[in-house]
């Protein structure tokens, strides 16, 4: 069985599968940059339109659905790297993810939330999937969605 189909068998275990067609990129940017090893996937988000969860994280959410969002972003962004690299094969490992969270004010707990997607990481792809990580907070973000991924990982050419 090779990597893909391993991490493939892992998601449906876990009940889910990779979206077809992950949120496009919401301005003029690429969604994945590779060069040289290095990949660089652009925002990813839980969803888009009426798919996607919005708000902030301790006011108009409650932290379990921000873990929900952050799950759903790094299913996007899983989607986003087999895109990328045709698969999972070539996926040397996940390095960085910088996480952001629309939070309210009095809400302290990034990390927490962005445990959803580092989790669905270590399920699906073991090894590959460890990463180092940043929680950042903010009053909004863009199109007022909850939580947003970006993804430094390392690949073979």
């Amino acid at each position: 069985m090779t990597f893909t189909e391993e991490a493939l068998a892992r998601l449906t275990e876990l009940g889910l599968r990779l979206p077809a067609d992950p949120p496009p990129p919401a301005g003029a940017y690429l969604p994945y940059r590779l060069h040289n090893g290095m990949g660089f996937l652009a925002a990813q988000v839980s969803g888009s339109g009426p798919d996607a969860l919005t708000g902030r994280v301790g006011a108009e959410l409650s932290a379990r659905h921000g873990q929900q969002a952050a799950r759903a972003a790094g299913l996007n962004a899983l989607a986003r790297l087999y895109q990328a690299l045709d698969g999972f094969e070539r996926l040397e490992c996940l390095l960085h993810v910088a996480g952001h969270v629309a939070s309210a004010d009095t809400f302290w707990d990034q990390p927490m939330v962005l445990d959803g997607a580092s989790l669905l990481f270590t399920d699906v792809l073991g090894e590959r999937g460890g990463h180092t990580r940043t929680a950042f907070s903010h009053p909004r973000l863009p199109h007022n969605i909850c939580v947003e991924l970006e993804i430094t990982f390392a690949y073979r050419d």
